[in-house]
């Protein structure tokens, strides 16, 4: 499982923003659906959550581009775990599943 380290600056950039750009790649648009019965819209709405938690930068397993992980309500209220990277402005979203026990409850209190 992925480790990740807070940062501030990720909390300030997802509440600069009112609408967010998103870039898919071919080989990351059906894998959240296929893997985890989790859709794109879903994904994209976490990030206009009012109570999005940034989880912070990846730093274990290391990788080759940033990282990041935050934990959010999607469009149909189920709370997500979705990791992304951030390239020139724009998100592009790694993946996104359902939200374990523990994620869970960081987000509920």
């Amino acid at each position: 499982m992925a480790k990740f380290k807070y940062i501030q600056w990720l909390m300030t950039f997802l509440e600069a923003y009112d609408f967010f750009v998103f870039e898919w790649d071919a080989g990351n648009s059906n894998k959240s659906e296929d893997k985890h019965g989790v859709n794109l819209e879903q994904i994209e709405s976490c990030f206009i959550d009012e109570k999005i938690m940034p989880l912070g930068i990846q730093f274990e397993p290391e990788v080759k581009e940033d990282r990041y992980g935050i934990i959010a309500k999607d469009c149909e209220g189920t709370i997500l775990f979705v990791c992304f990277t951030i390239r020139d402005g724009k998100i592009r979203p790694v993946s996104g599943r359902l939200a374990n026990k523990k994620e869970r409850e960081m987000y509920e209190a």
